[in-house]
């Protein structure tokens, strides 16, 4: 690979779908819509929410796999472009408990799924790790995006998909905790 840190980025997202088998596998719609609180998404809004934040990059990792692609004004400054990256990776650390708030265009689509939302997140992080495959042709570190919350923060690719990463593995284990303990779930007839 041309950038070094996508092997381990790689191996690292390729345990995702297998995660999401063992713990979400067996649900049933109830459990993947209960809200813990009023206030508080679902395991199914947090995957929708997943696919609504990764989905807005793919424009920008498809302008960069046609060649289309051009550093923004603000990527001249290289620190500046570093800074953003790696502020936005700390807030999404799953190890960073902190309570972020979801920018509007980040929010879960819908409130309600079937069962099809774990098939359906799985899909589209395979298409996530084939973004990341297909743009290994350009130097990650060099290549700066606009994050799609907004144009005035700008970090580089590698940062990008470092943050996604991240993104999807505190969310991911944020529905774990949603999980009813064996002692919660419901008996069957």
């Amino acid at each position: 690979m041309k950038n070094k840190y996508l092997e381990a980025w790689i191996e690292e997202a390729t345990y995702i779908p297998e995660k999401i088998d063992r713990h979400f596998s067996g649900l049933d719609e109830q459990i993947l819509n209960q809200k813990p609180a009023v206030n508080k998404w679902s395991i199914g809004e947090l995957l929708d929410h997943l696919m609504v934040t990764n989905t807005l990059y793919f424009p920008r990792f498809e302008k960069i796999i046609a060649h289309e692609h051009s550093n923004p004004f603000g990527a001249r400054f290289t620190y500046l472009s570093s800074f953003f990256g790696q502020s936005i990776f700390k807030s999404v650390d799953p190890d960073n408990t902190r309570k972020i708030k979801t920018v509007r265009k980040f929010q879960p689509v819908k409130k309600v799924f079937t069962l099809d939302k774990i098939k359906e997140f799985k899909d589209h992080h395979a298409v996530l790790m084939d973004f990341a495959h297909k743009t290994d042709a350009v130097d990650h570190k060099k290549m700066i995006i606009t994050s799609p919350a907004s144009a005035l923060i700008f970090y580089s690719l590698e940062d990008a998909f470092r943050i996604i990463l991240a993104h999807e593995q505190r969310h991911i284990q944020q529905a774990i905790q949603l999980l009813p303990t064996p002692k919660e779930m419901p008996v069957s007839s």
